[in-house]
């Protein structure tokens, strides 16, 4: 049952970019974002703002240029919180996985208590999602939804940490091209990796990285994914994200087949963020999901 709330009783979700929420989503719930850089050789970008993924992902395949990436800073997330406490007393912001991005969450904990300071009856509490792009994202939204219904700023707070290990991400990459780049990996790996046309399958677990396979092909590497899902959510409903880097047809081939064979109570496609992109590079698809059941 949804709640008709004062401005005391609101609660405002805050979450930074790499989250991959549809924007449609963001509006209808209030979701206030919190841009990451995105510096393309010495031109500095708004993640989601400035440069949009399609954009992003052409320029890394057409021009071999340097892409760094920053977290957001505390004066970017406490604009975001003020801008919250302009229509809601409570805030609860949502980071990436500290594993990630350990500038974000310190961050968003330096912005909250500048906030507090600020706002003296504002409450305000920031949890690491231990999760990045679409795994991030369901916590949030899951938390937003739930603000319809709970008014209590701890109880919601327990209720996002219960999440967190419900969700899951599964993906592929095309290339490790772009996380030798970043220093992510040794080029050893990387060139034993290509040599053998790997398509390396890696899941998040509560924002840590694991490689679960190595298919050998894109085909593979996609009906791998259908596997690992249907296996584990086992006829629940099911929330799902496909994600993708520019491989929008690939994207729209896995969504056709988990909605044919999973019970979908929600299914949608989102680009791969640019801050998390510039890690991966273009070619990605994954899957981001949980039951609530």
């Amino acid at each position: 049952m949804e709640l008709i709330l004062s401005r005391q009783e609101q609660v405002t979700i805050v979450v930074d970019s790499s989250s991959c929420i549809p924007r449609k989503l963001q509006k209808l719930l209030g979701i206030i974002i919190v841009p990451h850089t995105v510096v393309i050789e010495s031109k500095t970008y708004r993640d989601g703002v400035d440069i949009n993924p399609t954009a992003f992902y052409r320029t890394l395949q057409l021009d071999n240029k340097t892409v760094t990436t920053t977290g957001p800073n505390p004066k970017d997330f406490l604009a975001a919180f003020n801008h919250a406490y302009a229509k809601s007393s409570q805030v609860l912001c949502i980071t990436v996985s500290r594993k990630f991005s350990s500038s974000t969450y310190q961050s968003a904990n330096i912005a909250a208590r500048m906030a507090k300071k600020l706002h003296p009856s504002l409450k305000i509490s920031v949890v690491d999602s231990q999760g990045a792009a679409g795994a991030h994202g369901f916590i949030a939204l899951e938390a937003a939804r739930y603000t319809m219904m709970e008014t209590r700023l701890q109880q919601i707070v327990s209720h996002v940490e219960s999440m967190i290990p419900k969700v899951q991400l599964v993906a592929f990459l095309d290339t490790l091209h772009y996380l030798v780049k970043s220093g992510r990996i040794t080029k050893i790996k990387a060139w034993a990796t290509t040599l053998f046309r790997v398509k390396p399958l890696m899941e998040l677990s509560q924002g840590v990285p694991h490689l679960i396979s190595k298919p050998r092909s894109r085909s593979k590497a996609i009906h791998q994914l259908l596997s690992i899902v249907a296996e584990r959510t086992g006829g629940k409903p099911v929330h799902v994200n496909v994600m993708h880097a520019d491989s929008p047809y690939d994207a729209k081939f896995l969504m056709k087949h988990l909605q044919s064979n999973l019970n979908c109570k929600e299914a949608f496609i989102t680009e791969f963020t640019p801050v998390m992109g510039a890690h991966t590079g273009p070619g990605l698809v994954g899957v981001a999901f949980y039951s609530n059941d």
